[in-house]
C-alpha cells in the first residue's frame, strides 16, 4: 500500500495544477483588490447589482440615500442576470467592495478552467488538460473578465461546461468502445448545468446555440462521413439531441434578428440589447477583436487549429478515433462561436468573446501532440512570430485595442500609459515570440548542441555559396563601405566642399555601415543557431530532477574541452573564438535552462511555460495598472491620504463611485463654474475635488481669474491617473502642485534662449522659442531624423476669441518642413486663457532626412488659413511681411 501512495498522488497532481493555477492568477496574484472600479463600465454592473441585493436578498445596509435603489428591470441590465445576481451575493455576503462583488464571477472563472480541464483529460489525456487550464487561465480576455465585474466570464464559463460536457457524453470511448452510459451521467449533467448558465448569461445565442451546435454537427459531420463506424446508442441520442437543440435555438435567434423589437430592449435569445452597433460590422472586426483578446496565444492559434487536422501520433482504436472526433468538434466549435459574434456585431455593441476555452483547447492539444511526437514545423515557429509582430504593430498604433479583453467599446486609451504598454507588450509578445521560434524551429533533435563543427560547416556553406560569388560580394561590400567610411570621415576632418552638403543622418550612416554589413548578417546568423542549440541541449538531454540538474550548465564546457583536444582548423578557431565566449556570457542562462528543461523535459511544455509567464506579465503588471488609469479608486486613496475629514466634491466623477470608497455621498457638480463655487466657499477650510481630467482646462481658468496676484494654477494634489484628478481649495506645507497645466500655464515669466519680441495684433507677445533634445536640454543646432521639441512663449495682452493654429516652417536651401499643429496639443483652449498669463506651446520638430547641413531659418505663427490675411497679424518685431515672425537662423548639423 506504501508504494501505491506516490502513484495515487501523482494522479492527483494534475488536476492540482488545474486548480492552483487558475486559482493564484484570479483571486491572489495580484489581490483582486488591487484595481479600482472601472467608471462608468465596472460600475454601472455594480450598482445594478446592489439594487438586486437590496430588493432580492434583503441587504439593507446597501441602500444609499439619494441613489437610485429599486429593483432593476432586465432592459436596465441589457443582458440576462445570472452575472448581476453573481454579483449581488458578493455584494450580500461581504459588503459594498470592490473585491466582493468580483470574488463570485473569479469563482466562476476557475469553474470553466476546471470543467474545461475535466472534458480534456477525458477526450485526450490528463497532461493536455493541464496544458488547456494553464492555457486557458493566462488569457487575456479569460482573466480580465475572471477579475473584473463586467460578467461575461459567466458565458464563457457555461459555454465551457456545456460544450465539454456535451461532447464528453457524445463522444467518449475507451480502449473497448463506447462507454456505458453510468459514466456519461456526470458529463450530461455538466453540460445540462453549462446551457443554463450560459442562457441566463447572454442567452440564447451565445450560451445555448454555439455549445449545441458545436457538439451537434460535430456529431453530424462524423455521422456522415463515417456512416459505419461502431454503433454509439447513447452518443447517438445525445449528439442528435444537440443537433435539433442547436438549429431550434438558431431558427428562434433568427426570428428574433428579423423582428426586433424596440431600440435597447433586451430580447432574451439574442443575448444583448438590441440597437445599432457603435462601429460597422465587417468580418475582420470580429477576428480583430478574438485576436486582441487572446494575444499573445493568438498569433500561435490559426496553427493550432492547423494541425488539429493532423492524426493524432500514436492513438489508434477507440481512443484514437476519440480524440479525432474531438478535433472537429473544436474547429467546428469554434467556427461556431465566431459566425454566432459576428452575428451579434450587427445588432449590438462588441461582446467579449464567449469560447475562448476551445482556443485553449486547441493550443493546448498542438502542444501535446508535439510533446508525443509530432514533427517540429519551422513554418509554425516563423508564422507565430510574424503574427506577434503584427500584434504589436497593432497595440503600437491603436493601444485602445487592448480594450477588446474589456469586451467594451468607445473607451479611451490614456495617453500617460502608452510608453509603459508599449514596453509591456513588448516583454508579452516578443518573449512570446521567442519561445514559440525556438520551440517549432528545430527540427533535428539529433544534432549535437554547441558542435563547433556545426558552425565551422555554416561558416564553410556561407563562404562556399554560389560557388564563392558570395563571400566574394560579402567581401567587396565591406570593404566599399569601408572606403566610403574613410572618405567620408578624411572629407569631415578636411572641411572638403563635398561633405558640407551632406546630411548628418546620411554622414552617420555611411561612417557605420563598414561593420554594420561586415558583423550583423554573421552575428544574425550565428546567434540564431546558438539560441537554438541552446534550445536543443535544454531539452534534448534533460532527465528526471537530480543532483544532476544544478550542474548541467557546465556539461557544455565539458563537452567543449574535449572538442578543443581533437578540433584543428576552422574547428578550432571557432571553438575559441566564437563558442567560448557565447558559453561564458550565457552562463547565468544556462544554469536557468538546465533547471527548466529537467523539469519539463520537452519543449512542447516549455511554451505552454513562455505562455504562462507573459500571462502573469500581463495580469500581474499591464491589466491591473490599465485599470488604475481609467478607476478613480487611486484619487480617493489620495483624498484619504491628503485630506483626511475635509469635504469632498466630484466634478465628472460618479457619485456612485463614493460609495465603494469614500464612506459617503459627496457633493456633486455638473459644471466648472459651479465646482469653482463651492471649491472657494470654504474660505479657510480647505475643500477637496475629485474630477474628470477633461474639466481641469476651464476650471483652472476659473481659479487663475479669482486668484490673487501672483495668480497660481489649481492646487492639484494626486494625479496619478491620467483620467481622473484630485484638486484642493489650498496646499499645506511642504505639499507641491502637481497640475499637469504647469507646463503650458508657466507660474513666471520664461526665460527663452532665442529671445523674440513680437507683438501679435496687440493680443500676444511672443517672448521667444527653445528647441530641447530628448532630455530637454537647450540645443542650437539639430540633426536630420532626430526628434526635438520646440517651445514657443506668450504672453497674453487680451482675450483671444478665435483658436489659432500655431504652423512652424523651416525654410532654406530649396527645402521646408512643416509642423502644423494644435496650440499646446489642445490641452488648454485660447478662449481660456487670461491677460498677463505666460504660455507655453509645445511641438515637434523633426526634420526629414533630406535637409543638408547649413543654416535655415526658423518661421512661425498663428493662422486659420493659407493665406498672410488668414494669420495673426505680426504688428512689431521681425517678420516676412505676410504675418510670418523670424524665429531666427537654425542650424542644421
Amino acid at each position: 500500500m506504501a508504494a501505491l501512495r506516490p502513484r495515487s498522488a501523482l494522479r492527483w497532481a494534475p488536476l492540482a495544477v488545474a486548480t492552483t493555477v487558475p486559482a493564484l492568477l484570479f483571486l491572489a496574484v495580484p489581490p483582486l483588490s488591487r484595481s479600482g472600479l472601472w467608471d462608468p463600465y465596472e460600475l454601472n454592473v455594480a450598482e445594478l447589482a446592489r439594487r438586486i441585493a437590496c430588493n432580492r436578498f434583503g441587504a439593507v445596509s446597501l441602500l444609499l440615500s439619494g441613489a437610485d435603489n429599486s429593483m432593476p428591470h432586465l432592459n436596465d441590465l441589457g443582458r440576462p442576470e445570472l452575472p448581476f445576481t453573481s454579483v449581488a451575493l458578493g455584494f450580500r455576503a461581504f459588503g459594498l467592495h470592490e473585491w466582493a462583488g468580483r470574488l463570485p464571477l473569479a469563482l466562476w472563472g476557475i469553474v470553466g478552467v476546471l470543467a474545461t480541464y475535466a472534458f480534456v483529460a477525458r477526450l485526450f489525456d490528463r497532461r493536455t488538460g493541464v496544458y488547456a487550464a494553464a492555457i486557458l487561465a493566462t488569457t487575456p480576455v479569460y482573466f480580465v473578465q475572471a477579475r473584473t465585474m463586467l460578467g461575461d466570464v459567466c458565458t464563457m464559463a457555461g459555454v465551457a461546461m456545456a460544450f465539454g460536457g456535451l461532447a464528453a457524453a457524445a463522444f467518449d470511448r475507451d480502449e473497448r468502445g463506447p462507454t456505458r452510459l453510468t459514466r456519461r451521467v456526470p458529463w450530461i449533467a455538466m453540460g445540462g448545468v453549462g446551457l443554463l448558465v450560459g442562457f441566463e448569461s447572454r442567452g440564447g445565442l451565445l450560451g445555448l446555440a454555439v455549445p449545441l451546435l458545436g457538439v451537434g454537427l460535430t456529431w453530424g459531420v462524423v455521422r456522415a462521413s463515417a456512416p459505419g463506424r461502431t454503433r454509439d446508442a447513447i452518443g447517438d441520442a445525445v449528439g442528435a439531441a444537440a443537433l435539433l437543440g442547436g438549429l431550434g435555438t438558431a431558427i428562434r435567434v433568427g426570428f428574433a434578428l428579423a423582428h426586433p423589437g424596440p431600440a435597447n430592449a433586451l430580447d432574451l435569445w439574442i443575448g444583448a440589447a438590441t440597437h445599432a452597433p457603435s462601429q460597422h460590422a465587417t468580418f475582420d472586426v470580429t477576428i480583430g477583436s478574438i485576436g486582441h483578446a487572446l494575444a499573445p496565444w493568438s498569433a500561435f492559434l490559426p496553427f493550432a487549429f492547423g494541425r488539429l487536422l493532423i492524426a493524432p501520433p500514436g492513438r489508434t482504436g477507440p481512443v484514437g478515433e476519440r480524440e479525432s472526433i474531438a478535433r472537429v468538434g473544436l474547429v467546428i466549435g469554434t467556427t461556431t462561436a465566431l459566425v454566432a459574434h459576428g452575428v451579434l456585431a450587427t445588432r449590438a455593441d462588441p461582446v467579449a468573446f464567449s469560447a475562448p476555452a476551445l482556443c485553449a483547447v486547441a493550443c493546448a492539444v498542438a502542444l501535446r501532440d508535439f510533446e508525443r511526437g509530432a514533427h517540429a514545423s519551422i513554418a509554425v515557429g516563423l508564422g507565430t512570430l510574424v503574427l506577434a509582430g503584427v500584434l504589436h504593430h497593432d497595440f503600437h498604433d491603436q493601444p485602445a485595442n487592448a480594450f477588446a479583453a474589456f469586451g467594451v467599446s468607445g473607451a479611451t486609451f490614456p495617453a500617460s500609459f502608452e510608453s509603459e504598454s508599449l514596453v509591456l507588450w513588448w516583454v508579452a509578445l516578443g518573449g512570446f515570440a521567442a519561445c514559440a521560434f525556438l520551440t517549432w524551429v528545430e527540427r533535428d533533435a539529433r544534432r549535437v548542441p554547441f558542435d563547433p563543427a556545426t558552425y565551422a560547416n555554416v561558416i564553410g556553406t556561407l563562404r562556399g555559396a554560389r560557388g564563392g560569388a558570395f563571400p566574394f560580394a560579402y567581401l567587396a561590400s565591406v570593404a566599399g563601405a569601408a572606403v566610403a567610411a574613410l572618405a567620408v570621415l578624411i572629407g569631415a576632418r578636411s572641411h572638403a566642399h563635398w561633405t558640407a552638403g551632406m546630411s548628418s543622418t546620411v554622414r552617420d550612416l555611411v561612417l557605420n555601415a563598414w561593420w554594420a554589413i561586415g558583423v550583423l548578417p554573421v552575428a544574425a546568423i550565428l546567434g540564431l543557431l546558438f539560441a537554438c542549440d541552446l534550445w536543443l541541449w535544454a531539452f534534448g538531454d534533460a532527465g528526471p530532477p537530480s543532483s544532476r540538474t544544478v550542474r548541467r550548465w557546465t556539461e557544455p564546457f565539458a563537452a567543449l574541452r574535449t572538442h578543443l583536444v581533437a578540433a584543428h582548423g576552422d574547428e578550432r578557431w571557432v571553438a575559441w573564438c566564437l563558442l567560448l565566449p557565447l558559453l561564458v556570457v550565457s552562463a547565468p542562462f544556462l544554469f536557468a535552462m538546465g533547471i527548466v528543461g529537467d523539469c519539463l523535459r520537452h519543449r512542447a511544455p516549455a511554451l505552454a511555460l513562455a505562455g504562462g509567464l507573459v500571462g502573469f506579465v500581463l495580469c500581474f503588471f499591464y491589466y491591473p495598472a490599465l485599470a488604475n488609469q481609467l478607476s478613480p479608486r487611486e484619487v480617493f486613496d489620495g483624498y484619504h491620504r491628503a485630506c483626511g475629514a475635509a469635504p469632498l466634491g466630484l466634478l465628472g466623477v460618479g457619485g456612485r463611485t463614493a460609495a465603494y470608497y469614500a464612506g459617503g455621498q459627496p457633493v456633486t457638480m455638473t459644471d466648472a463654474a459651479g465646482a469653482y463655487r463651492w471649491l472657494s466657499a470654504g474660505d479657510a477650510d480647505r475643500r477637496c475635488l475629485a474630477m474628470k481630467a477633461d474639466e481641469l482646462p476651464a476650471l483652472n481658468a476659473l481659479w487663475r481669474q479669482h486668484a490673487p496676484e501672483p495668480k497660481d494654477n489649481l492646487p492639484v494634489v494626486d494625479a496619478r491617473s491620467s483620467q481622473i484628478l484630485l484638486v484642493a481649495s489650498s496646499l499645506r506645507e511642504g505639499e507641491v502642485n502637481a497640475n499637469p497645466l504647469s507646463s503650458v500655464v508657466l507660474p513666471a515669466a520664461p526665460h527663452p534662449r532665442r529671445h523674440l519680441d513680437v507683438d501679435l495684433d496687440d493680443q500676444l507677445e511672443v517672448l521667444g522659442t527653445d528647441i530641447l533634445d530628448e532630455r530637454r536640454r537647450a540645443v542650437d543646432a539639430v540633426q536630420p531624423g532626430r526628434a526635438y521639441r520646440l517651445v514657443a512663449y506668450y504672453r497674453v495682452l487680451a482675450h483671444v476669441t478665435t483658436e489659432w493654429l500655431p504652423f512652424v516652417h523651416v525654410d532654406g536651401q530649396n527645402r521646408r518642413h512643416n509642423g502644423d499643429h494644435k496650440m499646446t496639443d489642445g490641452k488648454y483652449p485660447m478662449s481660456l486663457w487670461l491677460p498677463g498669463d505666460y504660455i507655453a506651446d509645445e511641438s515637434e520638430l523633426k526634420l526629414e532626412p533630406n535637409f543638408t547641413p547649413g543654416t535655415y531659418t526658423l518661421w512661425f505663427g498663428l493662422a486659420v488659413g493659407d493665406k498672410c490675411t488668414d494669420r495673426l497679424r505680426v504688428k512689431s518685431g521681425p517678420s516676412d511681411g505676410c504675418n510670418r515672425i523670424d524665429g531666427g537662423p537654425l542650424r542644421v548639423q
